[in-house]
């Protein structure tokens, strides 16, 4: 799982997120552990000033109840957990707010 794009106000605000923190899932890797749990990528290109940036995947906002704001947040819980281990990922999905399970896989893929 490739979650790429820190959620800021302007984005939230442009595109009608229902919260303005989080971080989108631009790609979701093919057989791996956040495409068995039915997590979805970006796919929609889109632009954030000139930033190009992919649009339409969930939005992730925590994990095990811990918000997550940034890369640095998704880094920190992931560290805490290995291979095998089972997380609850909060995530919106449109405007619909939903649990998904995740095993992680060995690689934990990227993130």
């Amino acid at each position: 799982m490739k979650a790429g794009e820190s959620v800021l106000e302007e984005l939230a605000e442009q595109i009608g997120l229902p919260v303005d923190f989080g971080l989108l899932i631009v790609k979701v890797s093919p057989g791996g552990a956040a495409e068995h749990a039915g997590l979805r990528g970006g796919t929609e290109r889109a632009y954030l000033g000139n930033i190009p940036i992919m649009l339409g995947g969930d939005l992730i906002v925590a994990i095990d109840g811990e918000n997550i704001q940034d890369q640095q947040d998704l880094a920190q819980v992931m560290n805490a957990h290995r291979a095998g281990d089972t997380v609850k990922v909060t995530i919106y999905r449109g405007k619909q707010k939903m649990d998904v399970t995740v095993t992680l896989g060995e690689a934990r893929e990227q993130v």
